[in-house]
């Protein structure tokens, strides 16, 4: 605990300095500021899997916090795991510890005890609501488009937007919802990581595909609020 709290302050601190005398963008009223708060929120059971369909890999998380904060301040940064009977994560959810995540777990039942959902949309939507007056930026790293009406009401109360996920596995909706974009790749996967999944894995994964895929809407897109950023410019290969 002791180890995961030290890598917290050491993020915070290192966040704060870097880059202050960058050049500043405005969106929608909003600065890239260092002295931005800012809280990210990570949906691991979704990305896992979008990472697994589309590179064969594993996110670095120590690698994706950095790069989320672009110098700014780190409020918190918290960590949603699902585990199922026989899964055993005490490792990952120590180095995700000692990257300085906060981690929130949920053991489900079997797969037939419908009264278990194996997500946390529910849990995050509202942490982040619990810290939308303490932050000025909740970055959501998902891709699941149920979060959208979650953006619009952070919207109501002044609090910047930004999404991480892959490109192929986020919801149309939530792009447009959000005041940033941050289109993951290949930079923030573990290297040389490749990996054949198990017979569970591949039985989850069946759960879990119209999530990572969503259907193209039959809606009109929503408007964007300002502008929406692409991420992995110049600037970040110089990181």
């Amino acid at each position: 605990m002791k180890r995961g709290l030290d890598a917290f302050q050491k993020l915070q601190k290192g966040s704060a300095g870097e880059k202050k005398d960058r050049h500043l963008i405005s969106i929608d009223g909003h600065e890239l500021s260092p002295h931005q708060r800012v809280a990210i929120f990570v949906d691991v059971q979704n990305m896992y899997y979008a990472a697994r369909n589309i590179f064969q890999s594993k996110l670095e998380f120590s690698k994706l916090l950095r790069h989320l904060l672009r110098g700014r301040v780190l409020a918190r940064a918290m960590a949603y795991i699902v585990e199922r009977p026989g899964m055993n994560q005490d490792k990952f959810i120590e180095v995700l510890r000692r990257n300085g995540y906060e981690v929130r777990k949920r053991i489900v039942g079997e797969r037939n005890d419908s009264t278990n959902r194996g997500d946390w949309n529910i849990g995050i939507t509202l942490d982040v609501l619990s810290l939308a007056s303490k932050i000025d930026v909740a970055i959501l790293v998902t891709g699941d488009g149920d979060f959208v009406p979650l953006v619009d009401r952070l919207a109501m109360e002044g609090v910047r937007v930004e999404i991480a996920s892959f490109r192929e596995t986020t919801s149309s909706e939530l792009f447009h919802a959000a005041d940033q974009m941050h289109f993951l790749d290949e930079r923030v996967l573990l290297h040389g990581t490749h990996f054949q999944p198990s017979e569970d894995e591949d039985e989850e994964e069946e759960e879990h595909e119209k999530e990572l895929v969503p259907p193209r809407s039959r809606k009109p897109l929503r408007r964007a609020r300002g502008p929406v950023e692409e991420d992995f410019d110049d600037e970040d290969d110089e990181d």
